[in-house]
Protein backbone atom coordinates (compact mmCIF):
# COMPACT_ATOMS: atom_id res chain seq x y z
CA UNK A 1 0.00 0.00 0.00
CA UNK A 2 2.80 2.16 0.14
CA UNK A 3 4.66 1.85 -2.73
CA UNK A 4 1.23 2.58 -4.32
CA UNK A 5 0.86 5.68 -1.97
CA UNK A 6 4.18 6.88 -3.01
CA UNK A 7 3.62 6.70 -6.75
CA UNK A 8 0.43 8.73 -6.48
CA UNK A 9 1.81 11.12 -4.71
CA UNK A 10 4.83 11.16 -7.51
CA UNK A 11 2.77 11.61 -10.75
CA UNK A 12 1.04 14.39 -8.63
CA UNK A 13 4.14 16.42 -7.84
CA UNK A 14 5.02 16.28 -11.72
CA UNK A 15 1.96 16.71 -12.93
CA UNK A 16 1.67 19.81 -10.90
CA UNK A 17 5.16 20.57 -11.80
CA UNK A 18 4.82 20.33 -15.38
CA UNK A 19 1.65 23.10 -15.29
CA UNK A 20 4.33 25.61 -14.28
CA UNK A 21 7.00 24.37 -16.72
CA UNK A 22 7.98 24.05 -20.47
CA UNK A 23 9.01 25.81 -23.43
CA UNK A 24 6.30 27.35 -26.13
CA UNK A 25 6.35 29.43 -29.27
CA UNK A 26 4.10 31.88 -29.80
CA UNK A 27 4.22 34.70 -32.91
CA UNK A 28 2.31 37.94 -32.40
CA UNK A 29 -0.55 39.72 -34.34
CA UNK A 30 -1.65 43.51 -33.67
CA UNK A 31 -4.33 44.76 -31.38
CA UNK A 32 -7.27 45.12 -34.08
CA UNK A 33 -6.04 41.78 -35.59
CA UNK A 34 -5.01 42.94 -39.10
CA UNK A 35 -1.14 42.14 -38.86
CA UNK A 36 0.86 39.17 -38.15
CA UNK A 37 4.19 40.04 -37.32
CA UNK A 38 6.79 38.89 -38.39
CA UNK A 39 8.95 38.32 -34.61
CA UNK A 40 7.71 35.81 -32.10
CA UNK A 41 9.17 34.41 -29.06
CA UNK A 42 10.11 31.13 -27.67
CA UNK A 43 10.00 30.84 -24.18
CA UNK A 44 11.27 28.23 -21.35
CA UNK A 45 9.72 28.48 -18.20
CA UNK A 46 10.94 26.98 -15.14
CA UNK A 47 8.86 28.32 -12.39
CA UNK A 48 9.26 31.05 -11.25
CA UNK A 49 11.98 32.18 -13.91
CA UNK A 50 11.43 32.23 -17.50
CA UNK A 51 13.86 32.94 -20.03
CA UNK A 52 14.13 32.89 -23.88
CA UNK A 53 14.54 34.21 -27.23
CA UNK A 54 13.05 36.96 -29.05
CA UNK A 55 12.76 35.49 -32.60
CA UNK A 56 13.82 38.32 -34.83
CA UNK A 57 16.32 36.34 -37.54
CA UNK A 58 13.91 33.50 -39.10
CA UNK A 59 11.14 35.55 -40.51
CA UNK A 60 12.31 39.27 -40.31
CA UNK A 61 15.50 39.06 -41.73
CA UNK A 62 17.36 40.80 -38.56
CA UNK A 63 21.37 40.10 -37.91
CA UNK A 64 20.26 38.67 -34.47
CA UNK A 65 17.61 37.29 -32.31
CA UNK A 66 16.56 38.85 -28.81
CA UNK A 67 16.94 37.72 -25.60
CA UNK A 68 14.33 37.93 -22.49
CA UNK A 69 14.92 37.09 -19.30
CA UNK A 70 12.04 37.39 -16.44
CA UNK A 71 9.74 36.10 -13.49
CA UNK A 72 5.67 34.73 -13.43
CA UNK A 73 3.89 37.13 -12.38
CA UNK A 74 0.21 38.85 -12.03
CA UNK A 75 -0.65 42.10 -13.80
CA UNK A 76 -4.19 42.56 -11.51
CA UNK A 77 -7.35 42.37 -13.67
CA UNK A 78 -8.53 46.00 -12.95
CA UNK A 79 -6.00 48.17 -14.76
CA UNK A 80 -5.09 50.13 -17.49
CA UNK A 81 -2.87 47.56 -19.27
CA UNK A 82 -3.86 45.88 -22.21
CA UNK A 83 -2.52 42.46 -20.53
CA UNK A 84 -3.65 41.02 -17.50
CA UNK A 85 -4.05 38.51 -15.14
CA UNK A 86 -1.36 35.42 -15.19
CA UNK A 87 1.64 36.65 -17.45
CA UNK A 88 5.22 36.25 -17.50
CA UNK A 89 7.20 39.70 -17.20
CA UNK A 90 10.64 39.96 -19.01
CA UNK A 91 13.49 42.33 -19.98
CA UNK A 92 14.24 41.78 -23.51
CA UNK A 93 17.42 43.16 -25.59
CA UNK A 94 15.98 43.49 -29.09
CA UNK A 95 16.55 47.37 -29.46
CA UNK A 96 20.40 46.08 -29.29
CA UNK A 97 19.72 43.05 -31.20
CA UNK A 98 18.29 45.44 -34.08
CA UNK A 99 21.02 47.87 -33.45
CA UNK A 100 24.10 45.82 -33.24
CA UNK A 101 25.16 47.65 -30.61
CA UNK A 102 24.47 48.86 -27.02
CA UNK A 103 21.47 51.58 -27.62
CA UNK A 104 20.69 52.07 -23.90
CA UNK A 105 17.11 51.28 -24.68
CA UNK A 106 15.10 48.55 -22.73
CA UNK A 107 11.82 46.97 -23.35
CA UNK A 108 9.90 45.21 -20.58
CA UNK A 109 8.06 42.65 -22.52
CA UNK A 110 4.63 41.11 -21.11
CA UNK A 111 3.16 37.83 -22.61
CA UNK A 112 0.67 34.99 -21.33
CA UNK A 113 1.62 31.67 -22.05
CA UNK A 114 -1.15 30.77 -24.64
CA UNK A 115 -3.36 32.04 -27.16
CA UNK A 116 -6.53 33.33 -25.89
CA UNK A 117 -9.38 35.86 -27.08
CA UNK A 118 -8.05 38.86 -25.32
CA UNK A 119 -4.46 40.69 -25.42
CA UNK A 120 -1.62 38.04 -24.99
CA UNK A 121 1.53 40.22 -25.01
CA UNK A 122 2.83 43.89 -25.27
CA UNK A 123 5.59 45.64 -24.48
CA UNK A 124 6.66 49.16 -22.99
CA UNK A 125 10.07 50.74 -23.88
CA UNK A 126 12.45 53.45 -22.40
CA UNK A 127 15.74 54.65 -23.47
CA UNK A 128 17.95 56.16 -20.28
CA UNK A 129 15.17 55.73 -17.74
CA UNK A 130 12.97 58.27 -16.48
CA UNK A 131 9.54 56.21 -16.78
CA UNK A 132 8.72 53.52 -19.15
CA UNK A 133 6.07 54.19 -22.13
CA UNK A 134 3.54 51.88 -23.77
CA UNK A 135 4.90 50.24 -26.91
CA UNK A 136 2.54 48.33 -28.57
CA UNK A 137 0.31 45.22 -27.93
CA UNK A 138 -1.99 42.40 -29.70
CA UNK A 139 -3.56 39.14 -29.57
CA UNK A 140 -0.64 35.95 -29.50
CA UNK A 141 -0.98 33.26 -32.40
CA UNK A 142 0.11 29.86 -33.30
CA UNK A 143 1.31 31.37 -36.37
CA UNK A 144 5.50 31.78 -35.72
CA UNK A 145 6.37 35.06 -37.83
CA UNK A 146 4.53 36.61 -40.61
CA UNK A 147 3.38 34.85 -44.00
CA UNK A 148 5.95 34.79 -46.74
CA UNK A 149 4.26 37.41 -48.94
CA UNK A 150 3.61 39.72 -45.85
CA UNK A 151 5.81 42.81 -45.52
CA UNK A 152 8.26 42.33 -42.82
CA UNK A 153 6.82 44.22 -39.82
CA UNK A 154 8.02 43.25 -36.53
CA UNK A 155 5.65 43.97 -33.13
CA UNK A 156 8.03 47.27 -32.49
CA UNK A 157 8.76 48.63 -35.65
CA UNK A 158 6.53 51.67 -35.21
CA UNK A 159 8.52 52.54 -32.00
CA UNK A 160 12.12 51.96 -33.57
CA UNK A 161 10.72 53.81 -36.70
CA UNK A 162 10.08 56.89 -34.30
CA UNK A 163 13.43 56.47 -32.51
CA UNK A 164 14.94 56.73 -35.55
CA UNK A 165 13.30 60.08 -36.94
CA UNK A 166 14.65 61.55 -33.33
CA UNK A 167 17.76 60.82 -34.30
Amino acid sequence: MKLKSLAVITLLILGCSSAFAGTFSLGFASYDGSTQFCDYETINVTSPYAAGTHNLTASCGLLADGATVGFTTTIPRPTSAPVSGAVLALADNTFDAEYQFYSGCQIDWVTKRKVTSTFGWSFYFTCGGGGDYLGNWGFLTTQLGASPNAPRKSSFSAVTSKMRNKK
